[in-house]
């Protein structure tokens, strides 16, 4: 970073200012299960911007844990400043195998397992939005016409941010140019 008065001060700090700038939108469907979901990759690319701006970067690993009779994937995720050793933050999250995946290879089951604990642990410590988890339900689920007459509320669900609308004009005037975020998902209420 050229600029050593927008450096934050400590890892916390640095990882609140990626978690104020990044958003990863659910922007690919599966037509199998009707969900919307954003990919590992999708998280990863979202991030190295607004990482490499707070000076931070990360790193991630996985462990095998067997509780009972079932085998779990435990993914961490370690961020840390780029340009000096020392102080680091990490979270972790937890993904169970299946015992078999339609359409899979056996072989793939851990690997799935993988991805899906490490999109989870960095949603955690970079709190990306989980909109509505597991993944999210069909797109059409929640899309509804804004009401002629008002007072109604909107949110996106991309950033959270919430208005209230007067009527459908002031609704579809805010919608064409909204700027609260990268990538806005404005849904009413």
């Amino acid at each position: 970073m050229a600029d050593n008065e927008t450096k934050p001060r400590s890892i916390l700090s640095a990882i609140a200012q990626v978690q104020r700038s990044v958003v990863v939108p659910k922007d690919k469907y599966n037509d199998y299960g009707h969900f919307n979901y954003r990919s590992f990759e999708d998280i990863v690319a979202a991030l190295k911007k607004p990482c490499e701006e707070a000076g931070i970067s990360f790193f991630m690993h996985d462990e095998i844990e067997n509780k009972g009779d079932r085998f779990y994937v435990k993914a961490t995720v370690c961020v840390f400043f780029t340009d000096e050793p020392g102080e680091m933050f990490s979270v972790s999250a937890y993904a169970r195998e299946a015992e078999h995946k339609n359409g899979s290879d056996d072989a793939q089951v851990t690997g799935m397992a993988s991805s899906y604990a490490r999109k989870y642990a960095l949603c955690g410590i970079f709190a990306i939005d989980g909109e509505r988890d597991p993944d999210q339900t069909s797109p059409d689920e929640g899309s509804k016409e804004p009401p002629q007459q008002g007072p109604f509320f909107a949110h996106c669900r991309s950033c959270g941010t919430r208005y209230r609308f007067a009527d459908a004009a002031q609704y579809e005037a805010f919608i064409a140019n909204p700027g609260c975020c990268p990538a806005p998902a404005w849904e009413i209420e």
